[in-house]
């Protein structure tokens, strides 16, 4: 007879993928997968406003994709948390069938219906979705989780997670890097010593990271990634390819109509997926279009070789990664004893092959790569809190620093500094006599902020000059920023967000402070801002 329910903790781990989502559940010290409500072990990440005004969500949402492309939202863990203006969200708008539009802090949100979404929200729904699912399954509530989110994340995106989680209902206990859940899964309680490197090549973002094993001790030395590489990339170019043979046969662009490219897509998707499996495959799509009141039909044989020349490109990026991360602690290729795949894409056989030359050793076997990810952060939820719980040691992923003269960023946490860590500067004078002191700050790898991503800012009066600031990241690599105020000390200074007070929410919309406090002055389309919190 199994023992009862209330020996297992009411908590799930989440890896809330860029294609699908996966959830698992630790019952009697075995972690297994949550199956959805169609059975399958993995839940399509996608949200769709249907034609009567109702929501769906997973399988139901992206079946009729084809037939619903601008109101169904899939890939939205490549936009959540970043600005509508970036760079790289201008880029991936053309990809996207559905509209992508500015939400009301200038960060990237959708549309759907005659209604404006924030990306926290669309992922909320599927978190949602999964909870409902895996409290069905279980047979009891499930308020708490611990969610994975790529290495690579910044401080925005990761908060956005959070909040996801949050909306969905969750009691979100940790956000967990998802190759530093990968390895948990693979060596949780094995008595393992070995040098690790997780290879996370997934729908929307590539991670590497080197771990160090030993008993339960799981410390990251290194990590590194893209979260704009990923197999969403690899079917890009399939999609591009077959648009491109198209137009040269019959000078008609399928971009140009919603429903065709969808059917295009996910005909390449599924060419892709048969390239892992089998040399040869047909994109077999009839009656996709029409030209002068006759069908055209779109049908074209495609290799494994031919995929591997249009992709291999990508691949090369994804080792030129491993190699960087590798370089950063000095670590050499041979003094790796596993490589462990993560990742649907990572079933490419040409990135399985380039494994094997490039370390000298092939992939670990016996680690699923759509279900390790979600199966670790259920193991870290069982632990929390236990006598034999594991001890994770991460890594910054990306430097956080301040604005400095000439747009540059003076780093304050440096990459691959371990965590918790706390570092401090003192507050420059102001700019001009009698201002306030103003302090932007930023995260990312370019030593030019134009490259990196705004986090927030800081406005303090011009007697604050000389005092500490404290820039302090938790174990989920949260940012926390602290101010040593001269009446009570070091105080808070945390992000303003939707759970702001209303008293702070209007000094930002006003760019005044508080009563009675120093306040954060909102700048133009920036989404991150600081702000001062009363006593209150």
């Amino acid at each position: 007879m199994p023992p009862p329910l209330s020996r297992d903790k009411p908590i799930l781990g989440i890896d809330l993928g860029t294609t699908n989502t996966c959830v698992a559940h630790v019952r009697n010290r075995i972690p297994r997968v949550v199956p959805t409500d169609k059975g399958s072990l993995i839940l399509p990440s996608v949200v769709a406003l249907s034609s009567r005004g109702d929501f769906l969500v997973g399988g139901a949402a992206k079946d009729q994709l084809l037939t619903n492309p601008r109101n169904t939202i899939y890939g939205a863990k490549r936009l959540i948390g970043r600005k509508f203006n970036s760079r790289v969200v201008q880029d991936l708008r053309s990809y996207y069938s559905y509209d992508i539009v500015e939400g009301p802090q200038g960060e990237a949100a959708v549309s759907l219906g005659d209604r404006v979404y924030g990306l926290p929200e669309i992922s909320g729904m599927v978190l949602a979705h999964v909870k409902k699912i895996a409290e069905a399954f279980l047979g009891r509530p499930m308020p708490q989780a611990i969610i994975s989110v790529p290495a690579y994340y910044n401080d925005n995106q990761r908060h956005a997670v959070k909040e996801a989680g949050r909306l969905a209902g969750f009691d979100v206990k940790r956000i967990v890097n998802e190759p530093t859940a990968a390895a948990l899964a693979y060596g949780f309680n094995r008595g393992l010593d070995q040098r690790v490197l997780v290879y996370d090549l997934g729908g929307g973002t590539c991670d590497i990271s080197v771990l160090q094993l030993q008993q339960n001790v799981f410390e990251v030395l290194a990590t590194g990634g893209d979260t704009f590489l990923g197999g969403v990339d690899f079917d890009n170019r399939i999609i591009d390819w077959a648009l491109d043979q198209f137009w040269r046969e019959h000078k008609v662009d399928l971009a140009q109509s919603p429903i065709a490219l969808q059917r295009v897509k996910k005909a390449a998707e599924a060419a892709k997926i048969d390239l892992s499996l089998i040399p040869n495959t047909v994109i077999d799509l009839p009656f996709v279009e029409e030209r002068r009141g006759k069908p055209l039909d779109l049908r074209m044989p495609i290799s494994r070789q031919q995929l591997e020349e249009i992709t291999r490109d990508l691949v090369d990026r994804s080792f030129t990664l491993c190699d960087e991360v590798l370089e950063q602690k000095g670590i050499s290729r041979g003094s790796i004893d596993e490589i462990i795949l993560v990742g649907g894409q990572s079933r490419m056989p040409l990135v399985q092959q380039r494994i094997r030359e490039h370390f000298g050793k092939p992939p670990r076997k016996g680690v699923h790569p759509d279900e390790c990810v979600a199966l670790g952060a259920a193991l870290l939820g069982d632990s929390l809190d236990s006598i034999d719980s594991v001890t994770l040691v991460d890594v910054l992923s990306m430097p956080i620093g301040i604005a400095a003269p000439n747009d540059r960023m003076r780093r304050v946490l440096e990459k691959n500094q371990p965590i918790p860590a706390t570092r401090s500067f003192r507050l420059p004078p102001p700019r001009e006599p009698g201002k306030p002191i103003e302090i932007d700050i930023y995260q990312g790898d370019s030593d030019q902020i134009v490259d990196d991503e705004f986090l927030g800012s800081l406005r303090l009066p011009a007697a604050a000059t000389g005092r500490r600031i404290d820039l302090k990241l938790d174990e989920e690599c949260l940012l926390r920023v602290t101010f040593d105020d001269p009446e009570r000390g070091m105080v808070e200074v945390p992000f303003a967000t939707r759970d702001t007070p209303e008293a702070l929410r209007r000094a930002i919309a006003e760019k005044t402070p508080p009563p009675g406090a120093a306040g954060a002055a909102p700048r133009e389309q920036r989404r991150g801002i600081f702000g001062w919190l009363t006593r209150s």
